[in-house]
């Protein structure tokens, strides 16, 4: 099972947490995806499209990070396989300056092969859980909400800003 934790983020706080990671820890941000077989390094967790920004990244350590792409060839991109390879998900928190959704971070500590559980290195697992042990300890934990949240999302929200726990095309949004 893989290990995560929910956060509620305003574009500027990701930037912010990331670059707070940075500092503490030897580490680099990957795109999910690539037009070849290797991995883009990317400046920014946070993509905007359409209207509304999203953090979409990857989080490495600077060395031995085992990283494993696959081809998605009807759709002609490569993909970070996140199962088998040693990278932290940094996803979610969709915002579209009326609501903010929550994301996560997420990763696989293991996984099966041939019917036999594999731990990922022993260098990643310790470098995941500092960037979660120091994460954590940059945002702000909201029991209620089981989620962190960062200092401009809770400006934001005190002034009226919507946290949604769950969107579902076709159905209503679940309020946090």
């Amino acid at each position: 099972m893989g290990k995560q934790f929910q956060v509620y983020l305003l574009p500027t706080d990701a930037v912010n947490l990331v670059a707070h990671l940075k500092n503490k820890i030897d580490m680099r941000l990957l795109s999910s995806r690539s037009d070849g077989p290797q991995p883009v390094e990317i400046e920014t967790p946070v993509r905007s499209q359409g209207g509304f920004s999203r953090a979409d990244c990857l989080l490495v350590p600077n060395i031995s990070a085992e990283i494993k792409m696959d081809h998605i060839e009807a759709q002609a991109y490569w993909n970070v396989d996140m199962l088998f390879s040693e990278v932290i998900e940094f996803s979610g928190c969709h915002f579209d300056g009326n609501t903010l959704k929550r994301g996560r971070l997420f990763y696989d500590p293991g996984f099966y092969r041939n019917e036999r559980w594999q731990e990922k290195s022993a260098y990643f697992l310790k470098w995941a859980d500092s960037v979660f042990r120091h994460a954590k300890k940059f945002l702000k934990r909201l029991p209620d909400l089981e989620a962190y949240l960062g200092a401009d999302a809770e400006l934001w929200r005190a002034r009226g800003g919507v946290f949604v726990a769950l969107a579902v095309k076709g159905q209503p949004p679940i309020i946090a």
